[in-house]
């Protein structure tokens, strides 16, 4: 059915075991970054054919993970941003939390004005919401660095949105009320223009915000000292995720099963292209949905449902994993 080469698979008709020996391809290249103080860890992992999660999974080391990921490569693999005593303990309360960084997301599909098409399997968006999303996770970090002074790590998480985990010794104990009130600073929520506008009297006039000034003053200094721009400066973030202590962080250079994209750390600049996936190659896919108009990782992308067409392996991948495509035959490359 199909001839698999070193990192390579070719195949004349598609089978749902192809898509796990890719996935296992990927994982033997021992790609993935291990979260710090990784022994300390709880992971989770969605296998490929099921519906529910595997939890309370602990690892002694970053290359007892990595070699886990290789036997069961995994649709979504995960990490706990909490530091426990025992991660693989079954309740909360035996696991001995130890503290937890801080988890900021940004869900691009959200952002006002986002072009994407709506699937039964999710969404397939357009690179400027990805553009977007990215600018606006570009600023959450740069607060999070610049007003707490945390060391931060922003990635991409594979397909919808942009992530960023941020640690500081001394946020590590900080509780669910404590956290909210970070979220709704990154947010901009309650913020009153008006005090960091105050009017002029006869006696004084206060200086404008400037760039330089701590808080939300310097934020408004830079972007130009306007009380109307003060209201769109803040970061539209799921504020639940930044509360909860104990969520799941997404493990970096781990596969994002819903796309096929690499959950990718970023620095000040990102552009979709193909960069963003390990998969080279080209494969005949039959389209099961009609749409055009959107520019998907760098690809103009146009289909109509019922219609056979060749696509790149990175493209169609993802458009088969969204339900929007049904893969025939191709060959896909593993890099």
């Amino acid at each position: 059915m199909y001839r698999r080469g070193q990192n390579s698979i070719e195949f004349k008709r598609w089978d749902r075991k192809i898509l796990r020996s890719l996935f296992a391809a990927y994982y033997g290249l021992r790609r993935i970054r291990a979260p710090r103080e990784v022994a300390k860890r709880e992971f989770a992992f969605q296998p490929l054919e099921a519906e529910s999660y595997v939890r309370h999974i602990h690892f002694p080391s970053a290359e007892a993970l990595a070699d886990y990921l290789v036997r069961e490569p995994p649709k979504h693999a995960y990490y706990s941003v909490s530091l426990y005593l025992l991660p693989e303990a079954r309740s909360m309360e035996e696991k001995g939390w130890l503290g937890s960084e801080i988890l900021v997301d940004i869900d691009v599909d959200k952002l006002e004005e986002c072009k994407a098409v709506k699937l039964e399997e999710g969404e397939i968006l357009d690179d400027s919401c990805l553009k977007d999303g990215f600018r606006q996770a570009h600023r959450a970090k740069r607060i999070l660095e610049r007003d707490f002074g945390l060391e931060v790590i922003m990635y991409f998480s594979g397909s919808r949105g942009f992530h960023l985990v941020a640690y500081g010794e001394k946020y590590l104990r900080l509780g669910r009320d404590e956290r909210e009130e970070i979220a709704r600073y990154i947010a901009a929520k309650g913020l009153r223009p008006e005090l960091l506008f105050p009017k002029a009297s006869r006696k004084s006039r206060p200086a404008p915000p400037s760039s330089a000034d701590p808080g939300w003053r310097g934020w408004i200094g830079e972007a130009g000292p306007e009380p109307g721009r003060a209201a769109k400066l803040g970061v539209p973030i799921d504020e639940q995720v930044t509360r909860d202590p104990s969520r799941l962080a997404r493990i970096l250079g781990s596969i994002n099963g819903k796309s096929g994209l690499l959950v990718t750390e970023v620095g000040d600049s990102f552009s979709p292209n193909e960069s963003l996936a390990p998969w080279r190659g080209e494969l005949t896919i039959r389209a099961k949905v009609s749409f055009g108009g959107l520019r998907v990782l760098g690809e103009s992308i146009s289909l109509r449902a019922g219609e056979s067409l060749s696509a790149s392996a990175h493209i169609g991948l993802l458009l088969y994993l969204k339900g929007a495509a049904e893969i025939l035959s191709g060959e896909v490359r593993v890099v």
